[in-house]
């Protein structure tokens, strides 16, 4: 028995050597473990870092075309209301009507006859129609369309018909029926220019 406690005394060293070594493989395997983890999670960091990076790019190039585009936008507005502004800010049909047939007597043009016709609603504009009957030289209507194309207040000619008089004439110059419908226009005030964002320049929210 005694010899048997020598014997295990003596060997105590080589089984503490044993663990110890076991130890030191252990924490080297989990150390390895470890390593491997930390590697790799610095790898997807470093990819989801390129990413991140190239996503702040895209949104910095975004914002730069996005006030490039509100620039563009605020021009085009402006342009619009300030051609809106030249229209006037009614339709007068005894004022319409007295420079109308005021042109058609300087130019003695026959049987004028101007009857004021409904008001249409457009985006930017209120339109009003005037129908037209008169005789005179096709030379004569020629002219009268355009005095009003150059007049100040802006007219424009939606319908024309010229047709031949049936009975017989005489002189150099024919005679012939003219009927038509001519618009005068006035800036409708309803209409507001919708610049795509609020006067802070954020676009709106989209829900």
């Amino acid at each position: 028995m005694k010899d048997l406690v020598n014997n295990l005394l003596a060997k105590l060293h080589i089984l503490v050597l044993a663990y110890a070594a076991y130890t030191v493989w252990v924490m080297y395997d989990e150390h390895q473990v470890l390593k491997t983890d930390l590697e790799t999670q610095s790898a997807s960091m470093d990819q989801e870092l390129v990413t991140n990076k190239a996503k702040v790019r895209e949104i910095q190039e975004f914002m730069k075309k996005a006030d490039e585009y509100k620039v563009r936008v605020e021009e085009v507005a402006r342009n619009i209301e300030s051609v809106q502004k030249q229209l006037p800010s009614e339709t007068n049909d005894s004022q319409i009507l007295t420079f109308l047939n005021h042109e058609m007597n300087i130019l003695n043009i026959k049987d004028p006859a101007l009857t004021p016709g409904k008001e249409e609603a457009s985006t930017y504009f209120v339109s009003k129609e005037y129908s037209l009957k008169a005789k005179g030289t096709f030379l004569q209507f020629l002219i009268f369309f355009e005095r009003i194309a150059n007049a100040t207040r802006i007219y424009t000619v939606k319908s024309l018909k010229l047709s031949n008089i049936a009975e017989n004439q005489k002189g150099r110059f024919q005679l012939i029926n003219g009927e038509g419908i001519i618009e005068a226009f006035r800036f409708n005030p309803d209409f507001k220019v919708d610049r795509g964002f609020d006067a802070a320049g954020t676009a709106p929210v989209v829900k």
